[in-house]
């Protein structure tokens, strides 16, 4: 093989790790997916790293195989390959594409949209609602902290190089931050259900008490034995719907739309 036997630049790593980050996604297709934009980010490494066209593409054929995963975290994966690409360690950077992209897509797929994504989104709605310019930033922010975390990422994964399946397998700390990042998205989600909602009852009916008639609303009643009731068992029937009666999500929204359309016009609910 025609090596240079040259040691990575941080040019080329700037680079590779640049491609990653903006053009990973180029090119998808549903026969490899991600290939096409993960070649080209090894393309500036295989330059530095062998002297022949010829050589230059016969490496590049190799990441012209399938590959998926989260393009976020992909760049930790895309980090340690470099690493091993530079040691001229080839089988081992395909092996450990193999081996990282699930785990990693899982792990990126929880914190971006389990996490991040819903809170962000709903506080921006909830500024947005109410006119507040704010609601953009409360957006824009959070993906753009996500898409610049690309570069720190893809530097660690060269740094920790093959290690870095010790840091991701098994009982280990990223599965532990999946995890929390998973529960703690779902209670912040739950925790804005009711100011999304708002549903109140119209209803009032009238009681004598000591020869006095007093106008009761049921909203103030059912506010006394549980706050916000109506919004949470819309969600609760929300929820049978999806996971008892296996309806879809779509179905599910036009019955909730049906069924507040009537109730509203009705006078009963607001």
């Amino acid at each position: 093989m025609a090596k240079t036997n040259k040691k990575l630049s941080q040019q080329t790593l700037k680079s590779a790790a640049f491609r990653h980050a903006w053009a990973l996604q180029w090119c998808w297709n549903y026969e490899r997916m991600q290939a096409s934009g993960y070649a080209f980010s090894m393309l500036p490494i295989m330059k530095e790293l062998y002297d022949t066209e010829e050589e230059v593409c016969r490496n590049l054929e190799r990441h012209m195989q399938f590959y998926n995963s989260h393009p976020g975290a992909s760049a930790l994966i895309a980090g340690a390959s470099a690493a091993l690409e530079g040691d001229y360690q080839t089988d081992m950077s395909d092996s450990i594409k193999v081996a990282l992209m699930g785990p990693m897509a899982g792990i990126g797929d929880t914190i971006q949209a389990v996490l991040v994504q819903p809170i962000a989104f709903i506080m921006g709605a909830s500024l947005a609602a109410e006119g507040n310019f704010l609601g953009v930033l409360f957006i824009l922010i959070p993906m753009l902290l996500l898409f610049w975390a690309r570069w720190p990422l893809f530097h660690w994964g060269y740094n920790r190089s093959v290690k870095i399946i010790d840091d991701i397998s098994g009982d280990s700390d990223f599965n532990d931050m999946r995890d929390a990042a998973g529960i703690l998205g779902l209670i912040v989600v739950g925790g804005f259900v009711p100011s999304i909602l708002g549903v109140r009852v119209t209803w009032t009916f009238q009681q004598v008490i000591d020869d006095v008639t007093q106008t009761v609303a049921v909203q103030d009643a059912l506010d006394r034995i549980l706050p916000h009731m109506v919004a949470i068992l819309m969600v609760a029937f929300c929820y049978w719907l999806l996971k008892m009666k296996k309806i879809k999500p779509v179905r599910v929204i036009l019955i909730l739309g049906v069924v507040t359309f009537v109730l509203g016009a009705l006078g009963i609910i607001f």
